[in-house]
């Protein structure tokens, strides 16, 4: 799933537009608190048909980071810093 992909969904639940946000900011920045991140977390696992662990919202917390790390080829699952 791609940044882009990741902003489309994650603003159509806060009700912004995408370009309102930003690829280097955190998701708690962006106004996701628990609740969001579980609809946010649904979303994803909904929109590509695989399992979504909740979890990779805190290890992955910008939707940049979160894209590159779903984009990863499956059995990869070391964090990425950046």
């Amino acid at each position: 799933m791609q940044e882009q992909e990741l902003r489309m969904l994650l603003a159509g639940l806060l009700q912004v537009p995408p370009e309102q946000l930003a690829s280097g900011s955190t998701l708690s920045e962006l106004g996701v608190d628990s609740l969001l991140g579980l609809r946010f977390a649904r979303k994803i696992q909904d929109t590509t048909g695989t399992e979504f662990d909740l979890e990779w919202l805190f290890d992955y917390p910008t939707i940049e980071q979160l894209a590159a790390f779903l984009a990863r080829p499956a059995g990869q699952s070391q964090a990425i810093t950046s």
